[in-house]
């Protein structure tokens, strides 16, 4: 009960000392003070921008993976299989719980040309099935052509594969692969060739896939790949794949036999998520040193506060005031400086984040128009190429936007006890001041 009745006037205190108004000498403590908060607000937008930022690059690669690469789980048999049973296991998946849909699909790597063009491909025989899938449709968009296979001579490239190859649509690809022979009585590898009409052109909107792959119907697989040349999967699908994906995988493995081992998307891609996971760890810190930095100035702002009120605290001392009663009001008026700071900077952030995406267009607007201002102003020629922040051709084309009010609230906690902390040497430089060597002085 003396706690809590300590607490109010030393609320009262603080909020005196950190009223606006002019000090003797001519000075104005809210020039400072506004400085602190000011520094917490400004550190705090930077941190709140590369966290959303982060979360959604991340998000948004993952998605893509996992809808259109490595599936929410696989199954992959240890033992050569035929497309039959891989289908009728894939069937038999889709009955279990928690599981959305199954596809039975093989791929393998070859060699695609066209003309005099080559590429390195990594093949993907699927069921037409996956390309209707509504998180198939979602992320994998087709750019031009159609994105489905009728027959077995069609083939679907990536974007960044077809340009690569100057492949378009109704264009013919020849697909080169391994199949075993026997040369001078020995057995060797020797090519394959297939030959493919292209019947659509299609992204994921992120370079690292458009520049691999290549789709063709599942029923072409014994065309394209020798057998035990390519590697048969079961492509699984939840319906949470960013819950517990353990009873989903229990329910899996209790379908297929020991043979066949089932790995959840985190473990198929662990060097790629660890990858992801570090470098927004990394960003994270130093942003974080920022607002460390900033709670400094926070620190600075009570020295100078106790300075000015050396004669006030002299006062309040000489009246009985304890120690710990003026600890607190400086505390509290730290506190109260950092709270300050941290709701402007929180605010801001989230704002900043929500309209990141137009933010970035327009900045690339404004260098492209300078850009060309200056080559008209310089009579040079004007930039073959438009200035691209996010290019697409190597991250994703739009930033997926999720702000977590869990992220923020944590970090507001985080800003507050550092502004905290950041107040303990002023309250105990005020705690300890005496009165009467202050009266001698002032």
């Amino acid at each position: 009960m003396r706690r809590g009745a300590r607490l109010g006037p030393a609320l009262f205190l603080a909020r005196r000392m950190l009223g606006r108004g002019r000090v003797s000498g001519g000075g104005s403590r809210s020039r400072y003070l506004s400085g602190a908060v000011f520094g917490v607000a400004l550190s705090l937008v930077p941190l709140i921008v590369v966290l959303v930022v982060s979360d959604g690059m991340i998000e948004g690669i993952t998605a893509r993976y996992i809808e259109v690469g490595t599936y929410h789980m696989m199954a992959e048999p240890t033992v050569v299989v035929e497309l039959a049973e891989l289908a009728e296991r894939a069937q038999a998946l889709r009955s279990q719980p928690g599981i959305k849909a199954a596809f039975p699909e093989f791929q393998g790597y070859g060699v695609a040309i066209k003309g005099k063009k080559t590429a390195g491909v990594a093949l993907r025989a699927v069921d037409p099935s996956f390309l209707d899938d509504p998180g198939t449709v979602e992320y994998l968009r087709v750019d031009s052509g159609v994105g489905k296979l009728d027959s077995t001579n069609q083939i679907l490239l990536g974007e960044a594969l077809a340009r690569n190859l100057g492949a378009k649509v109704g264009d013919m690809v020849t697909i080169v692969t391994e199949r075993p022979g026997f040369a001078g009585g020995q057995g060797v590898l020797v090519p394959k060739l297939s030959a493919f009409r292209v019947r659509g052109i299609v992204s994921a909107g992120y370079r690292e896939l458009d520049a691999l792959w290549a789709f063709v119907s599942i029923r072409a697989e014994t065309r394209i790949f020798s057998v035990g040349a390519s590697r048969a999967i079961i492509g699984i699908k939840l319906d949470r794949p960013f819950g517990d994906l353990e009873p989903a995988r229990l329910a899996a493995s209790e379908i297929l036999s020991t043979d066949w081992p089932v790995v959840t998307w985190p473990e198929a891609e662990r060097n790629v998520y660890k990858s992801f996971a570090t470098t927004r760890a990394l960003l994270l810190l130093v942003m974080a040193l920022a607002v460390a930095v900033a709670a400094i100035n926070v620190s600075s702002a009570l020295v100078m506060l106790v300075l000015e009120r050396r004669r006030d605290i002299a006062i309040l001392k000489s009246a009985g005031a304890s120690p710990g009663f003026l600890g607190a009001a400086f505390m509290l008026a730290g506190l109260a400086i950092g709270g300050a700071g941290t709701a402007c900077g929180l605010g801001v952030g989230a704002l900043v984040s929500w309209r990141i995406n137009d933010l970035i267009a327009m900045t690339e607007c404004a260098l492209n128009a300078c850009a060309r201002a200056w080559a008209s102003l310089s009579g040079t020629a004007a930039p073959s190429s438009s200035i691209k922040l996010l290019d697409p051709a190597y991250y994703l084309e739009r930033i997926p936007v999720n702000i977590r009010p869990g992220e923020l609230a944590i970090v507001a906690v985080a800003s507050l006890l550092l502004c905290l902390a950041a107040s303990l040497l002023p309250a105990r430089r005020a705690a300890g001041l005496p009165p009467m060597e202050i009266f001698r002085k002032t």
